[in-house]
C-alpha cells in the first residue's frame, strides 16, 4: 500500500474516531440533559406537594435536588458539540428547544426558588435579633432581595420560551416541554404578586421605621356584618421588629352617640343609620373591611379615653374573633388566665362569646370592668402568644388560612400602596367589585336588640340561578332563614347582659342584609315564614350592588324566612359563591344548581 494511501486511510480512521467520540461525548450530554429534565419535573410536582403540606424540611431537600436537575440540564444543553448539533435539520430544532427550556428553568430555580425555598425553610419565628430582642429581620431581608428580582428574573428566563414551537418535534421533547414551560409560566403570576405582600410584611414590622396598629376584637355573640360588636382594643408599637402593646381601651372608653366627621357613602347611611360612625362597637355593620377601620381608626384619634402621645398616627388596623382565636390555639396549645381559665380551641369561642356573661351578668360598673379585665387579658395573653412565635407553625398557617377565608381576620393599611398589595384577598374583607372570576352574594347580619343573643341563632341560606343556562344574565334568587334554639324557660335564665336590654327574654332583632351580584337589580322581597315580626325595609345600592334588607323578631324557639330576588346585568359571571357573617353556629349555605357550570 502506497505512503499517500495509507496516510489516507490514517486520515479517515482517524475523522471516524472523532466523529465517534463526538457522537459518544454528545449522546452521553443528551441523555445527561433528558434525563436530568425528567428528573425536574418530577421534583417540581414533588417540591408543589410539600409546599401544599407545609412540609419545610423535605421542600428544602427536594429543592435542592430540583437545583442540581436544572443545573446538570443546563450544563449539558450549552455543551460546544450540542450548539453544533443544533445546525442539524430536525435533529436541530429539538435541541433548540430543550436547551431553552433547561436555561429558563435553570434561571429560575437557582436565582429565585432555590435561595427562597431555603429562606422560608429556616425561618425560625421565635428566634430573636440580639441587639433588639425583637424579630429577626434578616430572613425577611433576603426574602424581600429574592421577591424584589423575581419577576425580572421570570421574564429574562420565559423570554425566550416564546420562540419555541413544539409542533413537529418528537413527542417526548414535545410533551416535557409543553410540562415545564405551563409548569414555569403558571409561577410567574405568583411571583408578581409576592413582592409587595413580602415587603408589606417588613413594613408591618417595622423594618422601614415604627408601626403602630389597632388590633380589633369582635365578638360573634353580638352580630355585625362583618363579625360582631367591636368592643375590645389593643395598640400595637411596631418598631424594627420589636412589637410592643401600647394601649388597651374598649368601646366605653369612647365617645357614644356623637358622629366622627368622616366621609361615608350615602347608601351606607341609609342601610345602617348614624350608628355606624357614632358608636364604635357597631363601626363594623357594613361588609366592607376598610369602611370600619377607617372609622374605628378616626375613633381612636378623636375621642380622649386612650392616651396618644403627639404626633401618634394609626398605620393599620387588625381584626380578629373569637372563632379566629378558637382555629389558632390549634397551633399554640392552651392558654392560662389569671383567672385560673385555660383557653383551648374547644372552649374558647363558648367562653368569650357566652359563658363570660353568666359570670358577670348584669351592666353594673363593677361587673363591666370585671369583664373588660378579662377580655383585655385574654387579648394580651394571646398576642403574647403569638409574637413570641410559641406555636407550630404548620398549624399556625392553616389555622389562619381558614380563618382568613372565612372572614374572621381581617386587614387593612393606611398607606394606599400596602392597601392595594392586598387586593384581591379575602382578608382585605370587601366584596368583588365585578362578576368576571367570581359571582358573589353576600348574606349579612345586625344583632339590633342591644344583646349577646347570637349564640342561640342558626342561619341558613339556600341560593337557586339558572347561572349555568342563562350565562350571559342570569337570575338569582336567596332565602335567608333565622332560627332561635332558645325556649322561653332558657331565655328567661338569661343574665342582663346577654338577653335583649329593652325586650328582655321576650323577643330579639337581627336585620339581614342580601348583597347581589354587581351591576344586578332586586326583582322581589318577600316573607315566606313569619317569625314573631318580619319588616321589609331598605332596598338600595351600596359598593356597586343592590342590597334587600329585612328586620326579623323572633321569639325563642321561632323561625324566620325572607327571600331575595335579583336580575344579573348582561355580561360575564363567573362560578357562584355565598358569603356573609361568620356566625358562631356556622351558617348552612347551599347553592342549587352548584356553583361551577359545565
Amino acid at each position: 500500500m502506497s505512503d499517500t494511501r495509507k496516510r489516507r486511510r490514517i486520515v479517515v480512521l482517524a475523522v471516524v474516531g472523532v466523529l465517534a467520540l463526538c457522537a459518544i461525548w454528545f449522546g452521553t450530554r443528551l441523555f445527561v440533559a433528558a434525563t436530568s429534565l425528567r428528573s425536574a419535573q418530577h421534583q417540581v410536582a414533588q417540591l408543589q406537594q410539600e409546599a401544599a403540606d407545609f412540609d419545610l424540611a423535605a421542600a428544602a431537600a427536594t429543592g435542592e435536588e430540583l437545583r442540581g436537575s436544572t443545573e446538570s440540564a443546563a450544563s449539558a444543553a450549552n455543551d460546544p458539540i450540542w450548539r453544533i448539533a443544533e445546525l442539524v435539520p430536525v435533529l436541530g430544532r429539538n435541541l433548540t428547544a430543550v436547551r431553552a427550556v433547561a436555561d429558563s428553568a435553570n434561571s429560575i430555580v437557582t436565582e429565585v426558588a432555590s435561595p427562597a425555598i431555603r429562606v422560608v425553610a429556616n425561618f425560625d419565628l421565635s428566634e430573636r435579633d440580639p441587639a433588639t430582642g425583637g424579630f429577626n429581620l434578616a430572613p425577611l431581608k433576603r426574602a424581600e432581595s429574592i421577591a424584589s428580582s423575581a419577576p425580572t428574573v421570570f421574564a429574562n428566563a420565559l423570554a425566550p420560551l416564546e420562540d419555541v414551537n413544539t409542533d413537529g418535534l418528537v413527542t417526548p421533547v414535545a410533551e416535557a416541554i409543553d410540562t415545564l414551560t405551563t409548569a414555569l409560566r403558571s409561577a410567574e403570576p405568583v411571583v408578581d404578586d409576592a413582592a409587595p405582600l413580602v415587603n408589606l410584611v417588613g413594613g408591618a414590622l417595622g423594618d422601614k421605621g415604627p408601626r403602630n396598629y389597632l388590633l380589633a376584637f369582635q365578638n360573634n355573640a353580638e352580630s355585625t356584618a362583618l363579625g360582631g360588636s367591636a368592643a375590645s382594643y389593643t395598640m400595637l408599637h411596631a418598631d424594627t421588629g420589636v412589637v410592643t402593646i401600647k394601649a388597651q381601651a374598649n368601646s366605653g372608653d369612647f365617645l357614644e352617640g356623637i358622629p366622627l366627621d368622616i366621609a361615608i357613602d350615602a347608601s351606607a347611611a341609609d342601610l345602617y343609620g348614624t350608628f355606624l360612625t357614632d358608636h364604635i362597637n357597631t363601626s363594623t355593620s357594613r361588609p366592607d373591611f376598610p369602611t370600619a377601620a377607617r372609622i374605628i381608626s378616626a375613633f381612636w384619634q378623636r375621642d380622649p379615653g386612650p392616651v396618644i402621645a403627639p404626633g401618634d398616627s394609626i398605620n393599620g388596623v387588625l381584626s380578629i374573633d373569637p372563632l379566629a382565636l378558637a382555629m389558632m390555639l390549634r397551633a399554640t396549645g392552651p392558654i392560662t388566665l389569671t383567672s385560673g381559665d385555660e383557653l383551648t380551641t374547644d372552649n374558647a369561642v363558648a367562653l368569650l362569646t357566652n359563658e363570660v356573661y353568666f359570670r358577670y351578668p348584669t351592666y353594673s360598673v363593677a361587673d363591666k370592668d370585671a369583664a373588660d379585665a378579662f377580655f383585655s387579658e385574654a387579648s394580651s395573653a394571646i398576642v403574647a402568644k403569638l409574637m413570641g412565635g410559641d406555636f407550630d407553625v404548620p398549624t399556625m398557617v392553616g389555622a389562619i388560612g381558614e380563618a382568613v377565608d372565612q372572614g374572621s381576620i381581617l386587614a387593612w393599611s393606611a398607606d394606599e400602596a400596602e392597601q392595594a398589595a392586598l387586593d384581591g384577598t379575602r382578608i382585605q374583607g370587601v366584596l368583588p367589585t365585578s362578576n368576571t372570576d367570581e359571582t358573589v352574594i353576600g348574606v349579612y347580619y345586625r344583632d339590633t336588640s342591644a344583646s349577646k343573643i347570637d349564640s342561640y341563632l342558626r342561619t341558613s341560606t339556600v341560593t337557586t340561578s339558572d347561572i349555568c343556562s342563562a350565562p350571559g344574565s342570569p337570575s338569582f334568587t336567596t332565602a335567608v332563614t333565622l332560627t332561635s334554639t332558645l325556649t322561653p324557660e332558657l331565655a328567661a335564665a338569661l343574665p342582663p347582659y346577654l338577653a335583649p336590654r329593652d325586650w328582655g327574654p321576650e323577643k330579639f332583632r337581627t336585620e339581614v342584609f342580601v348583597y347581589g351580584p354587581v351591576g344586578a337589580s332586586v326583582t322581589d322581597r318577600s316573607v315566606t315564614v313569619e317569625g314573631l315580626q318580619t319588616d321589609i325595609t331598605a332596598s338600595v345600592d351600596d359598593l356597586g350592588r343592590p342590597v334587600a334588607s329585612f328586620g326579623v323578631y323572633l321569639a325563642p324557639g321561632e323561625t324566620s324566612t325572607v327571600q331575595v330576588s335579583f336580575q344579573g346585568a348582561v355580561g360575564d359571571y363567573g362560578p357562584l359563591e355565598v358569603r356573609g357573617t361568620p356566625m358562631i353556629n356556622t351558617t348552612q349555605a347551599s347553592i342549587d344548581p352548584v356553583a361551577v357550570c359545565g
